[in-house]
């Protein structure tokens, strides 16, 4: 079946390359994107298009030209990926291009081979790159179908306690802890007394050195803002996670002025910083991390306005949270035993509905929780509820995804006395816009649209149409559309072909 030009086109540059010919005197040149695609999600290779232009010419022997790829592939790719190869029109009658379909996996990794080396490559964003030494284990652990906290280490079972974890489980869940026999089916011993890195992440003493939590609580609204720079700050380390999780919440709450507090059974919830998505934030943090960064740990950072808490290693599928719909983000584990077994405790939620009980929890708010992620980091940022600004009763009744709150109207909410840092960053944002013309090509709710997707890329992390017509619900012809005028405006760039920046106005 003939695939439309228009259909490649909408492809996202992180799964699309294109190829004016076949190169065959130094095939690396496209082979690294096919071991790219195979070992990250998969993607197109698109032979017969212009590098700089990307004019579909076409390939003069569609056939040959297939075989030939087909060869390269069979001889400098192992294992063999799977793909698929397909013509496609170009803009002559006469011609067809071709598409090379890489799919994923499942034989990870995959490696460029020739005399001089075994090269492991993989997609970040629209390139391919050497995989890092710390991306390689990965590969060779998902090879496996292992994960990190599975692997044994040179620990033994009279090494290590697991006092704790055992009073911890009866506590949670009513059932006492068998040692001899829940530390080997849940993983954390295997069969011959060895204790895997779960073991070492849940036992007493907390052997695995990098786990640990930095906490810092610091003045004003950024770090080294203000002379003295922090008001408190901690190191949690050497202990269970279930330790630092609890260390982590307890130095939280003494640096709210509104702090959670119990009454009864039951949290009250009027706090500067909610329980829930206090507690799903740092149990995602700790038990999702990349655990094979050396010299990397969770940091929790208290502000004046926010609290933003970061953990080492990306989305384990190399997605970015930012541009995912948070409705339907997959529930992906990277440490599977240790996920499981916080799963138990019900410190979190086995079911993936991690996100929505987050932002849940500023339904009644304008400021919402902020994802982000790239490759080697993932960021929430939640808002202090203490100074974020009341929605009014008809705000309150919309989806908690997204901040309905117009940036363009002047009036108060009666319970807002002045603007929050967010409301003052937009106010300003729309205020440069409107001196670009913004407001004499567009109407204002698109506007407010617009905004509401710049405060989620700003002018650091770029985009492209098909991002920005998911977002607004519209054509992807119709966000070219809203692109080009922007850029004519001067508040979008074109870093090259399809990707595109918001411009730094300040």
């Amino acid at each position: 079946m003939l695939m439309k030009l228009d259909e490649i086109k909408n492809i996202e540059a992180t799964y699309l390359d294109y190829k004016e010919s076949l190169e065959t005197i130094k095939p690396v040149s496209w082979l690294k994107s096919v071991v790219a695609f195979a070992n990250t999600k998969g993607g197109h290779i698109i032979f017969g298009v212009t590098d700089e232009e990307h004019k579909f010419i076409g390939i003069d022997n569609l056939q040959q030209t297939s075989s030939k790829i087909s060869e390269f592939i069979s001889t400098r790719v192992s294992p063999w990926p799977r793909f698929t190869l397909t013509p496609i029109d170009s803009e002559y009658p006469d011609k067809k291009c071709i598409d090379l379909e890489v799919a994923p996996g499942p034989d990870y990794p995959y490696y460029y081979i020739n005399t001089q080396e075994h090269a492991i490559f993989m997609r970040h964003g629209d390139r391919s790159e050497k995989a890092t030494p710390i991306e390689q284990n990965n590969l060779l652990l998902k090879g496996m179908n292992k994960t990190f906290d599975a692997l044994p280490t040179s620990y033994k079972l009279p090494d290590v306690s697991f006092t704790l974890l055992a009073a911890t489980f009866k506590k949670e869940t009513g059932e006492e802890f068998d040692i001899s026999r829940d530390l080997i089916s849940m993983g954390f011993v295997t069969q011959d007394n060895i204790v895997t890195n779960a073991g070492l992440l849940l036992c007493d003493q907390g052997y695995l050195r990098q786990s640990k939590i930095v906490c810092t609580r610091w003045k004003g609204t950024e770090k080294g803002s203000v002379d003295g720079d922090a008001l408190d700050d901690e190191e949690f380390t050497d202990a269970s996670l279930i330790t630092l999780l609890f260390n982590a919440e307890a130095f939280i709450r003494t640096n709210s002025k509104n702090p959670w507090t119990i009454r009864g059974m039951r949290r009250e919830e009027n706090s500067d910083y909610p329980f829930k998505a206090v507690r799903e934030v740092l149990v995602n943090a700790l038990i999702h991390r990349d655990y094979q960064i050396q010299g990397s740990e969770v940091h929790v950072d208290m502000f004046d306005d926010r609290m933003e808490i970061v953990s080492p290693g990306g989305m384990i599928n190399g997605s970015r949270i930012q541009d995912l719909n948070l409705k339907h983000v997959p529930s992906m584990r990277r440490n599977e035993i240790i996920s499981d077994i916080f799963g138990r405790l019900h410190y979190m939620d086995r079911r993936g509905s991690g996100i929505q009980r987050i932002l849940s929890a500023y339904t009644n708010f304008v400021e919402q929780p902020i994802f982000y992620s790239d490759d080697t980091v993932f960021l929430v940022t939640l808002p202090n509820r203490g100074i974020a600004t009341p929605k009014s009763p008809l705000q309150s009744e919309k989806s908690p995804l997204q901040s309905e709150k117009s940036p363009l109207q002047n009036e108060k909410s009666p319970l807002q006395s002045e603007k929050s840092p967010l409301q003052r960053e937009e106010s300003n944002i729309i205020k440069k816009w409107n001196e670009k013309g913004i407001d004499k090509i567009f109407r204002e709710q698109t506007t407010e649209k617009l905004l509401e997707f710049y405060m989620r890329y700003s002018f650091k992390y770029s985009f492209n149409r098909n991002l920005l017509a998911s977002f607004l619900e519209i054509a992807p012809n119709s966000a070219s559309k809203i692109i080009q005028k922007c850029r004519e405006i001067g508040i979008i760039r074109m870093e090259k072909r399809g990707v595109y920046f918001f411009t730094n106005l300040n």
